[in-house]
């Protein structure tokens, strides 16, 4: 009679299981998609009405971990990001908090903030700044969460410089020529059109 070894064993057992695949969709660059750049053509221009708030990083942060929060379905604030302080960033915040003293707080390359908002921030305490840059936004709708890849028709995931795992993008939200994207409630209460 034949032995086999433990690891053939291991082997022949293992190749025997069904693969299981991710469920986690992986980040679409939508600006590779021409069905959707295309929209971008005849896109609505907005700019943001309310202020952002900003600050340079307070040493102890430099090199941690820093979180992005959204409001959640269930009303209570949901982790959008998470990326890691440098000293090349500035802490964007917006003025009004998600819920309760949670607040909307993201990272921004200063070369990226400069652009936008004209002159960086001096201290590490927040400081009004008013967007002179507009955006050209679409609406996310179901043929373009169908171009993302959705899974479930009401979301998709999107591949954003700041972030290898994306970012999450929602129906009847937006996507921006500035490659990310803004949740419906955000756009509503923070941005105007152009006229």
């Amino acid at each position: 009679m034949r032995k086999l070894s433990l690891a053939a064993c291991a082997f022949a057992l293992l190749s025997s299981l069904p693969v299981i695949s991710s469920t986690s969709p992986m980040p679409v660059s939508f600006q590779a998609v021409p069905e959707i750049m295309v929209k971008f053509e005849e896109a609505t221009e907005y700019r943001k009405k309310a202020v952002t708030l900003g600050r340079l990083p307070h040493k102890i942060e430099l090199g941690k971990a820093f979180p992005t929060y959204v409001a959640g379905d269930d009303g209570k604030p949901a982790l959008e990001t998470e990326n890691t302080v440098t000293k090349e960033v500035v802490i964007a915040r917006n003025p009004s908090p998600v819920v309760g003293a949670v607040y909307n707080e993201w990272l921004v390359p200063k070369a990226t903030w400069l652009d936008t908002y004209g002159e960086l921030p001096l201290f590490d305490t927040f400081m009004p700044f008013k967007r002179a840059k507009s955006i050209k936004a679409i609406p996310i709708t179901e043929e373009v969460l169908s171009l993302l890849g959705s899974l479930d028709g009401e979301t998709a995931v999107i591949a954003v410089d700041w972030n290898d795992a994306g970012m999450k993008v929602y129906r009847d939200g937006y996507l921006t020529d500035g490659g990310y994207g803004i949740a419906p409630e955000e756009m509503q209460s923070t941005y105007e059109q152009i006229e």
